[in-house]
């Protein structure tokens, strides 16, 4: 009883801060996130964090970025080819019971074929998603406990930290409506005997071993998808290499990032070399799906981005969202933050938010069809408009 009156008095007390947009993540707009990196009151992560809730992919970027890894930039590729990444992909998941992909944090389109391969692997029986960055307590349940009752992300860490970014709430979002019983597998506290990539591998295994029949799919970040020997430290694996150990059980193991286009880091020179137009994979000759290295099973080739009305392409989902243009004749004051909110949704991640820094920054809002309640906020004031996307 005690628990279930601190949990509401803590949820309302989140609910309130949330509407008073005054969480350590609130949007800000680009000019604000780049006076706090210059005085040193952020640091480049933070940047790119806050520049990607703001629907800036170019700036989140710029901001932080990691090599490539593992020495895939010194392959031969000769004799590969390279094929779409779902269909192989899916494929190879139904051998496993594990499906572990990581992304960069600051690349939403990682995000985006995440939430592509989520969407299949329902249809073979996948219903349980373990995500890094949802919030718990120290008993390793969901902070956010009435999340899936409620069917989407609220806009609070209550949630989570990376659940704030549109795409990455849009997972969550779309993930329930699918079915999937979400988890989170973080660590809690810091300190103590193990590392983090073990205990987020206690918290995965302890998960399974009370659905034996599960089949899951983890969302982390970088290296923690690496389920070789390779190790993180001196004394510490990774948590892939962790969870195979402890559970028995072979993950399909996915890497995004090293064939992603970089803006800090030297990018893979295979990018310059090759133009595919949707997330792929390499085939032998034979047509079977190739692991370059023994530290995970899959590397993603993910198209160059090129912009669509000023938003990235991978944002249309292959047509499945709309370019939807923004009513500005009541905005007086430039820069605002534009955001989408599925009508029906309180206090919830947008869909989309976008910064129109002048008026003649045509940049859309990029939604599938739905009703939707557009925010449109100058640093002062909201002005709200409901509007129908087809």
């Amino acid at each position: 009883m005690m628990k279930a009156l601190s949990t509401l008095i803590f949820l309302l007390a989140i609910h309130y801060c949330s509407l008073a947009q005054n969480h350590p993540y609130s949007p800000k707009f680009s000019h604000e996130i780049e006076k706090d990196l210059a005085e040193g009151n952020i640091y480049e992560s933070r940047a790119a964090l806050l520049s990607s809730l703001i629907g800036d992919y170019r700036a989140s970027t710029s901001y932080s970025d990691i090599d490539v890894s593992w020495g895939v930039d010194s392959i031969n590729f000769g004799g590969l080819s390279i094929q779409d990444a779902l269909p192989f992909i899916v494929e190879s998941a139904s051998h496993h019971r594990i499906v572990i992909i990581s992304e960069n944090h600051s690349k939403p389109q990682h995000r985006i074929f995440a939430l592509d391969l989520i969407t299949e692997l329902a249809r073979i029986g996948y219903g349980h998603l373990g995500m890094e960055t949802l919030s718990s307590y120290p008993d390793n349940s969901l902070a956010d406990t009435m999340l899936h009752d409620r069917g989407y992300p609220l806009n609070h860490p209550i949630t989570g930290t990376y659940t704030l970014e549109p795409q990455m709430g849009n997972v969550v979002r779309e993930a329930l409506k699918l079915d999937y019983r979400l988890f989170p597998y973080e660590r809690t506290t810091r300190g103590g005997e193990k590392d983090r990539e073990e205990i987020q591998a206690d918290n995965i295994s302890s998960y399974l071993s009370e659905k034996p029949d599960a089949k899951i799919v983890i969302l982390c970040g970088f290296h923690h998808a690496i389920e070789s020997d390779l190790k993180k430290n001196s004394e510490s694996q990774w948590m892939a290499s962790y969870l195979k150990t402890k559970t028995g059980l072979d993950p399909l193991t996915i890497y995004q990032d090293n064939f992603t286009e970089k803006f800090i880091n030297n990018e893979h020179p295979l990018l310059r070399r090759i133009n595919v137009s949707a997330p792929s994979v390499f085939t032998d000759a034979s047509g079977s799906l190739v692991s370059l290295t023994p530290h995970v099973d899959v590397e993603v080739v993910h198209p160059r981005t090129v912009y669509n009305n000023g938003r990235p392409n991978w944002m249309y989902r292959n047509g499945q969202r709309r370019a939807v243009e923004i009513n500005k004749k009541e905005i007086v004051d430039y820069p605002v933050l534009v955001s989408a909110f599925p009508i029906g949704e309180t206090n919830s991640v947008p869909m989309d938010r976008v910064e129109l820094k002048y008026q003649n920054d045509n940049k859309v809002l990029v939604l599938s069809p739905g009703i939707y309640r557009i925010e449109i906020y100058d640093g002062a004031n909201v002005t709200t408009i409901e509007q129908e996307v087809k």
